[in-house]
């Protein structure tokens, strides 16, 4: 393999002694928001990556792997899902793959809007108009004051947010207070869907808190994980249900239910993936990563 000089390198730290470091072909992008720093650039191997507040977002040629791995749990497990609530409408991804399922009410919600447009501009690929749908409505509010506030019941509330860290308005958006608010705005078969961090070996404690405040409101929750290129890591992501709903089916049923319910192509997801996701490893099947909260 002959190596490529680059005079640029966008480094993301991962962890208290790691970083990974990308190799930049173009800064596309580069914008500071009301709330955050907004960047796009370009590497080889990935395509356009969006980078909020130095860190990693969003890459143009996995970012289906992130987002279908958000939003299809959730969606094919609810036995009729009309009405979701995403918080963090960001590049829009989340809402494109909502649009596959037919007769679905969306509500977007985002405290950026400064970012929204920017997504709206240039991230195309992303979004693929979902913004502009008519099924789609857009709020741009704190999550935590729309939820506060709202008066509708969810079936399926989707948490596509930034990590956790102590400075960011989204670290309240992962509290068991906050899960409690949206508790309370969900149907009886309610699900709640969240990002939920990296889980490497010895890397896997910000999962394992969110874990335990998410089970402190909803009796039945699941870790479940897939690796993320981008990201260079097994990513996690949490489920809370109202209601007891195994996400453990027959690939075989899974993929009916997918022919279905999903109007649209999957790149990523089908019924064997969505099982290799929910088989945790060994190291996480412990009390904190089960498929339960007890």
């Amino acid at each position: 393999m002959k190596r490529k000089p680059f005079s640029q390198w966008f480094v993301d730290q991962v962890g208290s002694d790691q970083f990974h470091c990308f190799g930049i072909k173009k800064v596309l992008i580069d914008y500071q928001s009301n709330y955050q720093k907004i960047q796009i650039i370009e590497v080889e191997s990935l395509g356009k990556c969006l980078i909020i507040d130095g860190k990693m977002q969003s890459a143009e040629k996995d970012e289906f792997i992130y987002h279908e791995a958000l939003v299809h749990p959730a969606m094919l497990l609810h036995p009729k899902p009309a009405n979701v609530l995403v918080i963090g409408a960001g590049e829009g991804a989340t809402i494109r793959e909502l649009l596959k399922y037919d007769n679905l009410k969306i509500t977007g919600v985002d405290i950026d809007q400064e970012v929204i447009e920017f997504s709206r501009k240039h991230l195309e690929g992303w979004h693929q108009g979902a913004f502009d749908h008519p099924a789609v409505r857009l709020i741009f509010q704190d999550g935590w004051d729309f939820i506060q506030q709202a008066k509708e019941l969810y079936d399926v509330i989707i948490m596509d947010l930034p990590e956790p860290s102590v400075d960011s308005p989204a670290s309240r958006l992962y509290t068991s207070e906050f899960y409690q608010l949206a508790f309370d705005r969900m149907t009886s078969d309610g699900i709640l869907v969240t990002q939920a961090e990296g889980i490497k070996p010895a890397q896997a404690e910000d999962h394992k808190a969110i874990k335990k405040n998410l089970a402190a409101v909803f009796q039945y929750s699941y870790s479940y994980l897939t690796y993320i290129p981008s990201y260079d890591s097994p990513w996690g992501f949490l489920m809370g249900q109202k209601s007891q709903i195994n996400p453990l089916l027959p690939p075989e049923h899974l993929d009916q239910l997918i022919t279905r319910k999903i109007k649209g192509p999957l790149r990523f997801y089908d019924g064997q993936t969505h099982l290799s996701m929910f088989y945790l490893p060994g190291y996480l099947r412990s009390e904190a990563c089960s498929n339960s909260n007890r």
